[in-house]
């Protein structure tokens, strides 16, 4: 089940449970690991004030929120999701915050910005649920200025380890 899950990551809108997903994400950022990561994506994109920042596959807008504290009053921190349930949250918990963000629903393969326009760009584990992860990277390519940072993070299943003493229901778990 978790695994359709998953896949349905690429099509939210089209479930029959949406919050399910903002459930999930809400879950897994709150880990300490996940946490950790994302302060070193940060470091690693390097964020200032007055700069613009796109986020590919922004889902609830945390770190949009996040680095728009960075890029203050002076930037703008964009988010887009190709899933409008995603991106009525992201509204939602940024209503109020004062913050210089924008969330807009759209596609990784053909984002609606002219070339050029962000300081910088951010996918999340984003790029694992576009058909065309390649193509994708080149939009973000494109709409980032010459000499911008691109910061990229993506989950490796094929790394996944269980560990636990029953081995016939470790390979259940990773066949299924």
């Amino acid at each position: 089940m978790q695994t359709t899950r998953l896949a349905q990551f690429g099509s939210i809108d089209e479930t029959r449970d949406p919050d399910y997903f903002v459930r999930f994400l809400d879950a897994a950022c709150a880990s300490a690991s996940v946490q950790a990561y994302k302060r070193r994506l940060l470091e690693l994109l390097d964020p200032r004030g007055g700069q613009r920042v796109l986020d590919v596959g922004c889902g609830t807008g945390d770190d949009v929120r996040e680095m728009a504290k960075l890029v203050g009053a002076g930037g703008l921190v964009v988010g887009i999701d190709n899933s409008q349930a995603m991106i009525g949250v992201a509204w939602q918990r940024a209503t109020g915050t004062n913050l210089a963000v924008e969330f807009h629903v759209g596609e990784a393969l053909a984002l609606p910005f002219e070339a050029g326009r962000f300081d910088s760009c951010l996918a999340d584990r984003s790029l694992m649920h576009v058909p065309d992860a390649a193509r994708a990277l080149a939009e973000m390519t494109r709409v980032t200025k010459p000499g911008g940072r691109i910061a990229v993070y993506e989950v490796d299943f094929e790394t996944l380890v269980i560990d636990v003493d029953d081995r016939v229901l470790a390979r259940k778990i990773v066949n299924s």
